[in-house]
């Protein structure tokens, strides 16, 4: 026999029966408990709340003579037992006074919705609400507790506090056990508890019952009103937040948590943060579960309205949210990400691609980085063209990071000391340095500047704002344009770095000794399991020609 199998039973006319078993490895912490069980209407039958006090056994009156009522009543209370028993099984559960307000109003809407139609007389009502402060107030330890069906405790009120209600329960003294609260609310606490599958700590359950003991009253106070002929609107109704059962997260909260975890580069976190802050402007709230798809959308064509790229729309904006949304819903933080198919269509034309620099234009940036006093005007170009790596990755150099092995002067490239980063984790390898470097003097410059940062001041590392290198990045792309080099399609920095990959190609290197130089993936799982040594991989270096090295120096553009 299961231990969770449900029985119903019947003697002679009487109601069917509940009988179920308490699992065995929550017994120990329910049993004891008084539970209120949901009953649904069927046919002739009105709903109804009954309460039982667990056992070995569940056991309580389906308070039904007909089969079929009973068999539809009998799933739905196994339904909350079992939701009850897994919440026990996982052990409590924390949750925020913004969640407790929430579960409070559903048992003053309970209160509201339940008796509203009928309340009565207005003098049940001060009863009820009498026995509510008398236990919320601590003044009694014991008192009849509130439940969803017909009630009147006029006679006992006045038989516990006498004809004055108020003066009666004011001459008693007020304390701050828990034990009226128990006795009054107790039940209809498990109820709210049980029907949102949750269990929570002895601390939180006494915050839980004062919100309940401040919701009851404030429903008392609306029945009262409803007795007496008010059914005008009620507005202690509207300072119950709806109940969520995964809290009210943000969305500067939600870009927080993903920050954190993954740690991003600076320049990503901070542009995504303004991302993020024009997407929050544009919708008016933070509220990461009242964000729909239509919301992304319509941002979506207000970015196109402005005149943004379509690229810059999908790659950058987009792509913000998606990440972030997706890391929501990876961690169970939100259940589907509202961005994940919003995406902008265009046509991307066939003069659009990045294009190199060709030789010439190389060999004219050269000449005109050899005038230069500017270390980074002097240096970085020719750096970038004789080692294929991103200018962001050579502005961040150290000279503690020039370094010489096996008779080979190599610099290695990585994150700078000071919060720098690169921009995958293949990019952080070593690249040889090309002879043409060593035979013009970077060595002796690099011997000048230390073993600190060569291209920008020691300002760095303060994680909110911009790694330093960036600005010298930027700086270099301005000059590169300030010297006639305007080609949209030849990105001034990054130019280089398609000449290099375009160069090696032409005199023969393989590709993936390229793509090591480079820093870039492979693209097989066999690529995974090759590594150069650095001989080999000086060899792919020096092969480079040096643009315009046999001619005369060549004229600017």
């Amino acid at each position: 026999m299961s231990r969770k199998k449900t029985y119903l039973r019947k003697n002679g006319s009487s109601p069917y029966q509940f009988l179920m078993r308490v699992p065995l490895k929550v017994l120990p912490r329910i049993k004891g408990r008084t539970i209120p069980i949901s009953l649904p209407p069927s046919g002739e039958e009105a709903p109804a709340i009954v309460s039982t006090k667990i056992g070995d056994f569940v056991k309580f009156s389906l308070r039904t003579r007909d089969l079929d009522v009973a068999k539809a009543r009998e799933g739905v209370a196994r339904s909350e037992l079992h939701k009850l028993f897994n919440a026990v099984g996982r052990g409590p559960t924390n949750i925020t006074y913004r969640q407790m307000v929430g579960l409070a109003g559903i048992v003053y809407r309970l209160f509201a919705e339940t008796f509203g139609e009928n309340p009565g007389r207005p003098e049940k009502w001060a009863a009820w609400k009498a026995f509510n402060r008398a236990a919320g107030e601590g003044r009694i330890t014991s008192a009849p507790p509130v439940r969803s069906e017909p009630f009147d405790e006029m006679e006992v009120a006045k038989n516990r506090f006498g004809a004055d209600l108020t003066t009666g329960i004011n001459s008693l003294p007020r304390n701050e056990t828990v034990e009226g609260l128990e006795s009054r609310f107790g039940e209809i606490t498990n109820w709210v508890l049980a029907h949102h599958d949750l269990e929570i700590d002895d601390q939180a359950r006494k915050a839980l019952l004062v919100e309940v003991y401040k919701a009851a009253q404030d429903a008392g106070w609306r029945l009262k009103r409803n007795a007496e002929g008010d059914y005008s609107p009620d507005p202690m109704q509207e300072r119950f937040p709806p109940f969520e059962k995964q809290p009210r997260l943000t969305l500067s909260e939600l870009f927080e948590r993903w920050k954190s975890e993954v740690k991003p580069a600076i320049g990503t976190m901070l542009t995504w943060k303004g991302v993020l802050n024009n997407f929050t402007a544009y919708i008016g709230h933070e509220n990461v579960k009242q964000i729909t798809d239509s919301d992304v959308i319509g941002w979506k064509d207000y970015l196109v309205a402005k005149g943004l790229k379509s690229k810059t729309i999908n790659n950058a904006y987009l792509a913000c949210l998606r990440t972030i949304f997706n890391f929501g819903v990876n961690n169970k933080l939100i259940s589907r990400n509202p961005a994940g198919k919003v995406k902008i269509s265009y046509r991307k034309n066939s003069e659009q691609g990045a294009l190199p620099y060709n030789d010439e234009e190389v060999a004219k940036l050269l000449w005109l980085a050899k005038q230069q006093v500017n270390p980074m005007r002097r240096w970085l170009p020719w750096l970038a063209a004789l080692s294929g790596a991103r200018i962001g990755e050579l502005a961040q150099l150290w000279g503690s990071a020039i370094k010489i092995e096996n008779g080979v002067h190599f610099m290695e490239i990585k994150s700078a000391p000071d919060g720098g980063s690169l921009k995958t984790p293949n990019s952080e390898r070593k690249v040889p340095l090309h002879p043409a470097l060593i035979k013009d003097g970077f060595l002796d410059f690099v011997q000048t500047k230390g073993e600190g940062p060569l291209f920008y001041r020691r300002s760095s590392g303060n994680p909110n704002k911009r790694h330093a290198s960036k600005g010298v990045s930027n700086h270099m792309a301005e000059w590169i344009r300030e010297q006639g080099f305007r080609d949209p399609r030849k990105a001034p920095n990054h130019a280089f770095r398609h000449w290099w990959k375009s160069t090696a190609a032409r005199i023969g290197m393989q590709d993936s000794l390229a793509d090591a130089i480079q820093g870039h993936a492979g693209h097989s799982v066999a690529s995974t399991y090759r590594h150069f040594d650095l001989e080999t991989l000086a060899k792919g270096v020096a092969s480079i020609p040096v643009p315009g090295e046999s001619t005369q120096s060549p004229k600017p553009c």
